[in-house]
């Protein structure tokens, strides 16, 4: 997993071979298309950030700052509706990445997220003349050679490539993953103009301060291109095999790496029931209670225990098979909750394109993270996410730990149901509590988390889809106890630690207070406050504030005083204080 999405497989500009007596020329997609794709883009954001600069830098000094805010709401939404339609009409990197911005619900408001949420990454099929061709020129032999049956007609269409069913030699149904034609050529020229934008974006600077578009950009792009790579998506999925070897309730496609290229990637077929037809489980007698609480601890397990997680867990990617008595013991898979006429299942994942990875020192923090949450511990997690990254450098971490434990005294344990029947006066009265927090908005998502919290955003909303009641604190705490053991090596090694420090702690006391007094009783304890870099700011602006009033001052009395003299014949003195006042305005000025 070493190689890069553009270090392996065949390069740009090849020759396909169909067979021996024909040949089809990939030779790059057309230029006109390629310009055409690029200036579309980038007169979509010529306009986006010319329309910024018009009313947030321009129209706001003429017409007033109040009347631009009033209507910021409404005009971020056209822009949302209008980039989807670019998406829509482009596809391929530009619906992933209106995918992508919906997750940004630390930089975003709702109402845009909302325009960009659904978006489909779902276009007409190729057709089949190539895709057949650019699969025999990838596995070096005829269609009717590799697979006994080959369905022309694909199963699903996206941007990046298509999904065929097909039969091996061998009788096993498989999936045929094949990558359109020329996305190399299309995918570097819409980056390449992402990027541009990004760079005009950046000289907007409300924008360039509250976000780090460099850093979005190039995560953005390394997703994508890793997309791409379909030897890089056939390791995935290996890995995730190996991961749930020793959980008979989960099942992961087997791959044919023989079969396999960075354009083409075979699979074992495994579509039974989608997670979201509740019908075809209910027939089955397939609990939808036992579901969402299997999704959910098989996402535990990927987060906090693997650190390699499925990034993408939409309903078109997870699936659930029954099974009947004797294939369920074979497998040693039982029912969820015993003495209930449950069937058996399996929890099937596909599709391991998207997935993230969570590193030790991520891993270890997550874990304090869940660990608070399952105590109601308000500090420990505020002290978890700051150490992630989670909180601006001028963020009020005690105000956010209020915060925090507030909704932990009134929402901890509620169900998603039960937390839309509370009353909007509460919501509102905690808003006018913490209202300082919600105007600044002192919060960021870490770049290495953001996959994780859209696979979390999706997942919450699929268990609580199967089970309206499905209440994660309850599924959350036996795991919590578990992740805050350790082991009993580690239990005892922690425990030693935090021995030393308290009898650390303790052996220093005594004189501290000692000293601590000593100081009061004499008058010289000294006390210090740092001001946060947004309030030395405020202050600098006050300051500026009231020199141009004093300045003010000096103005107009110089202005009354030289035309009082000059009414009244002192004209030297009089045009002196004119003069003056002259001064005293450009000073107002420069301030």
């Amino acid at each position: 997993m070493t190689n890069s999405p553009r270090s392996r497989g065949a390069g740009r500009n090849n020759i396909y071979m169909m067979n021996p007596k024909q040949t089809v020329s990939f030779q790059g997609a057309s230029r006109g298309m390629l310009r055409n794709r690029s200036r579309q883009a980038l007169w979509f954001g010529a306009r986006m950030i010319g329309g910024l600069i018009w009313w947030e830098l321009i129209l706001a000094r003429i017409i007033g700052r109040k009347r631009v805010d009033a209507g910021r709401m409404n005009r971020l939404i056209m822009l949302a509706r209008n980039f989807r339609k670019l998406a829509v009409k482009l596809g391929g990197v530009w619906i992933k990445l209106g995918q992508y911005i919906s997750t940004r619900v630390d930089m975003l408001p709702q109402e845009i997220i909302a325009e960009l949420a659904d978006l489909q990454d779902a276009v007409p099929p190729e057709d089949n003349a190539k895709m057949q061709a650019l699969i025999e020129a990838e596995l070096k032999a005829p269609v009717g050679e590799l697979f006994a049956e080959f369905e022309t007609e694909p199963v699903a269409a996206a941007s990046f490539g298509q999904a065929h069913l097909a039969t091996l030699r061998s009788g096993q149904r498989v999936v045929v993953k094949v990558q359109r034609p020329f996305m190399d050529e299309i995918v570097d020229v819409d980056l390449a103009s992402l990027k541009t934008i990004g760079r005009w974006a950046r000289l907007y600077r409300p924008l360039s301060r509250r976000v780090n578009l460099f850093l979005l950009i190039k995560e953005f792009a390394d997703g994508v291109l890793a997309e791409l790579d379909y030897e890089q998506e056939c390791d995935n999925a290996d890995r995730f095999a190996a991961n749930f070897a020793a959980d008979p309730a989960v099942r992961i496609p087997k791959t044919y790496r023989e079969l396999s290229t960075r354009r083409v990637l075979v699979l074992e077929n495994v579509e039974e029931i989608k997670i979201t037809d509740y019908e075809g489980l209910a027939s089955a007698g397939v609990s939808r209670e036992a579901v969402a609480r299997k999704l959910f601890q098989t996402y535990l397990k990927q987060i906090f225990i693997d650190g390699f997680f499925h990034a993408d867990p939409h309903p078109g990617n997870l699936f659930v098979q029954p099974l009947d008595a004797q294939r369920a013991k074979a497998l040693g898979v039982a029912a969820d909750t015993p003495g209930l006429a449950e069937t058996p299942f399996l929890l099937i994942y596909v599709d391991f394109g998207m997935v993230g990875k969570v590193t030790p020192a991520y891993m270890k923090e997550l874990k304090e993270f869940i660990i608070a949450v399952s105590l109601k511990d308000p500090r420990r997690l505020t002290a978890a996410a700051q150490r992630m990254g989670f909180f601006l450098p001028d963020a009020d971490v005690r105000r956010i730990e209020q915060a925090i434990g507030l909704l932990f005294e009134r929402f901890w344990g509620m169900t998603v149901s039960d937390l839309s029947d509370v009353d909007f006066t509460e919501m509102y009265s905690f808003a006018v509590q913490f209202r300082d927090l919600l105007s600044t908005l002192p919060f960021q998502i870490p770049q290495n988390i953001l996959y994780l919290g859209r696979a979390v955003n999706i997942l919450s909303g699929m268990s609580t889809a199967l089970d309206p009641k499905f209440n994660a604190w309850k599924e959350i705490q036996p795991f919590a106890k578990d992740i805050a053991g350790g082991g009993a090596a580690k239990t005892v090694q922690d425990v030693l630690q935090e021995a030393l420090k308290i009898a650390r702690i303790t052996i220093q006391l005594p004189g501290q207070i000692d000293a601590l007094l000593s100081q009061t009783l004499n008058g010289q304890l000294e006390v210090k406050a740092q001001l946060s870099q947004s309030s030395t700011q405020d202050l600098r602006k006050l300051e500026g504030s009231v020199a141009r009033l004093s300045w003010a001052f000096v103005f107009a009395a110089l202005v009354i005083a030289g035309t009082l003299l000059l009414i009244n014949q002192f004209t030297v003195v009089g045009t002196v204080c004119i003069l003056a006042s002259a001064l005293a305005l450009a000073r107002i000025a420069v301030k």
